[in-house]
């Protein structure tokens, strides 16, 4: 009697997760096929370049890719957001960017060093390479860029600052690859 459940709990099992051949499927036309991607919630964490980068593209991508990493944060600890984005104008030597600066006020009972330290590790784990990290008395700051190929990489700066203890940050600083030239 329980051998009988337990079969026919692994095939309810395979009919509800599906089941794939081991042995890919022929390919006709010789075509390269593309490997499977795995999509999870860390995937949202990391930038993708574009098919064409441009200021409307560069400002979209860009603040997604804070909106998700401040959702890392509990809501309920968070206090208030100050956010300032902008299109950065292009110098002599270096191109327009689009940069996000955000600064999260967080509750007194989080600390927000080990905050920032948790999201740090969630956003290698999603791909992002670290490129620095400090802490230095109440304060921790990582750098990281999102990609190895600097010309298509966002560039990040998490940091977290206990040195006020009424008023504990958790700030988010991210630009975009610089915008191609005309």
């Amino acid at each position: 009697m329980r051998r009988a459940a337990l079969a026919a709990a692994f095939v309810a099992a395979l009919a509800l997760g599906g089941c794939t051949s081991a042995t890919p499927a022929p390919n006709p036309t010789g075509a390269p096929v593309p490997a499977p991607t795995k999509t999870t919630a860390l995937n949202a964490l990391l930038p993708t370049y574009p098919a064409k980068l441009t200021a409307a593209t560069a400002k979209s991508t860009t603040v997604s890719i804070v909106d998700s990493i401040q959702g890392l944060i509990a809501k309920q600890d968070m206090v208030f957001v100050d956010d300032h984005a902008q299109l950065v104008a292009a110098t002599s030597k270096t191109g327009s960017y689009y940069g996000v600066l955000r600064t999260i006020s967080v509750a007194k009972t989080l600390d927000p060093l080990a905050q920032a330290e948790a999201m740090e590790r969630l956003l290698a784990a999603a791909g992002w390479i670290e490129r620095d990290t400090a802490t230095n008395k109440g304060k921790f700051l990582a750098a990281m860029s999102s990609s190895s190929t600097g010309a298509k990489a966002w560039f990040l700066l998490l940091g977290g600052d206990s040195t006020n203890a009424k008023s504990p940050v958790v700030t988010v600083q991210v630009a975009s690859p610089d915008l191609p030239t005309k």
